[in-house]
């Protein structure tokens, strides 16, 4: 168990180093929505995001609901993020 827990924590770090760069793009979407006139959400990038995700998550044996889940709390963190930056 322990070496499972080890594989487990060091997933878990690659996860984090995942989410740190996509947290960087967000804040390069903010750049670019101020110099565009965009509004923070963009509501079919979301729907098309969630449904990437599902699709995905499908396909590689991933549980649907899960994978929509914690994809909606970050798009809704990163829609915050934005949304904060742009006023």
């Amino acid at each position: 168990m322990a070496e499972l827990r080890k594989e487990i924590d060091a997933v878990d770090v690659m996860l984090l180093d995942l989410l740190a760069t996509r947290s960087g793009y967000i804040d390069r979407a903010i750049d670019l929505k101020r110099i565009e006139g965009l509004p923070a959400r963009a509501v079919d990038r979301v729907a098309e995001v969630l449904n990437n995700v599902k699709a995905k998550a499908t396909e590689i044996g991933l549980d649907e609901t899960l994978a929509e889940t914690l994809w909606s709390e970050l798009i809704e963190w990163s829609i915050e993020r934005e949304s904060k930056h742009l006023g």
